[in-house]
């Protein structure tokens, strides 16, 4: 790995981009959205527990973000940033499981009231098979965004894992569905979408192991070449996975559920926020670390994101607050940060 000499800021605007992106994206699948089902992943460990229990996990994770914010800040302005990529990378990873927990809570709060009707689970699971594509998106996106000079040979075996780990879990999820459904028709679709994703994913390998033996510009467009079309065709097959009929449906509420939910995800969204507008911060630092308002930008970002920690915590704690109501999630992370800080 990088030492901190060797880490260019060039090599760490990317992973501002790309953790920004990842919880945008988890944000807009979980947050912004009347379609509330549960929430079941691998890195989630609450599934299939209780509200009480989520709701201590979140609370736990949420307040442990200072940490985070703190290290990133001492960090930037001891000029080590491979450090600050990592911390980024990490902070990414948990505010990500705490916007899949507190969606699940939301879920497992909202079905309790009565009148409420539980989601109905079908052959697909749409937010692991859709957070699967945007993942291979994300990785293949590296190899234009990154520059030629950084792009090593330990970069493409983090983009080389990434991948393979999204598309053995999108097509693993895709396998089960064509096992499991009765339509003929879609039995074939599934497994034709599949030989297409392996064909591409096969081509896009062979480039990278082409690069990793010559470091040489072709090669990287080579790489951004055959990176299109496993990106295309994950696209169609998470669009033909995700059609109604293959997804179930979602919980039914009453009104009283829709506003314990907006509570719980509305202080999520606090969180969510502040930490993209973080990632844009550390960015636009980067050049200009020594600026006095560089640093006070970050540290109105970490004051928001402690604040928004408060916000979630009291949400679980009461079910539905008063302060949590009225910030309803109407709009994403990315359009919330153009506001001045």
């Amino acid at each position: 790995m990088a030492s901190n000499e060797l880490y260019s800021p060039a090599l760490l605007s990317v992973d501002c981009e790309l953790c920004a992106s990842r919880m945008q994206a988890v944000t807009d699948l979980l947050l912004l959205t009347s379609d509330l089902r549960p929430v079941n992943t691998e890195s989630l460990s609450v599934f299939g527990e209780s509200y009480s229990k989520c709701r201590e996990i979140i609370i736990a994770r949420s307040m442990g973000l200072t940490v985070f914010t703190r290290d990133i800040m001492n960090q930037l302005r001891g000029n080590r940033l491979k450090d600050v990529s990592d911390t980024l990378k990490d902070l990414t990873d948990v505010v990500i499981r705490i916007v899949e927990c507190s969606s699940h809570a939301a879920y497992l709060a909202a079905i309790s009231e009565l009148g409420s009707v539980p989601a109905l689970p079908g052959i697909i699971d749409k937010y692991k098979v859709t957070r699967a594509k945007v993942d291979i998106e994300l990785a293949s996106s590296r190899f234009h965004l990154t520059p030629l000079s950084e792009l090593s040979p330990q970069v493409l075996v983090n983009i080389s894992e990434e991948l393979i780990k999204n598309l053995e879990t999108l097509t693993h999820a895709c396998r089960l569905a064509s096992d499991a459904s009765d339509d003929p028709f879609h039995k074939e679709q599934f497994r034709l979408s599949l030989k297409n994703v392996t064909a591409c994913t096969s081509s896009l390998l062979s480039c990278i192991r082409r690069y990793k033996s010559t470091l040489d510009e072709q090669s990287r467009a080579r790489c951004i070449s055959f990176s299109k079309p496993l990106v295309q065709s994950c696209m169609s097959l998470v669009d033909y996975a995700t059609e109604s009929e293959h997804i179930g449906l979602p919980a039914d509420l009453p009104e009283s559920s829709r506003r314990i939910q907006t509570a719980i995800l509305g202080g999520c969204m606090s969180i969510a926020s502040s930490c993209v507008r973080l990632c844009e911060s550390v960015q636009m630092a980067l050049y200009d670390i020594n600026n006095p308002e560089s640093m006070k930008r970050l540290s109105v970002c970490c004051a928001a994101i402690l604040d928004g920690s408060q916000l979630l915590s009291q949400a679980l704690r009461d079910k539905a607050s008063v302060r949590t109501l009225s910030s309803t999630p109407s709009s994403s992370p990315r359009s919330q940060s153009t506001e001045t800080l």
